[in-house]
């Protein structure tokens, strides 16, 4: 069986990674608890959830 969950999961991760990256580059600044969080961690949290991402449906696939 092909575990449908984890194809969920692998998308949700690969759309999270694109918020990410449109963060990036289009600049959207974000303040929580009155501080403005910086733009670098977006581009980090972007590599990390698309190579997460990968990892999974590709573990799915075998």
């Amino acid at each position: 069986m092909k575990r449908p969950a984890s194809l969920v999961i692998g998308i949700l991760l690969l759309f999270l990674a694109c918020a990410q990256l449109f963060r990036f580059f289009l600049k959207v600044n974000v303040v929580a608890a009155g501080m403005e969080i910086p733009l670098w961690p977006s581009a980090v949290a972007a590599v990390v959830l698309a190579a997460l991402a990968i990892w999974l449906l590709k573990e799915r696939n075998s």
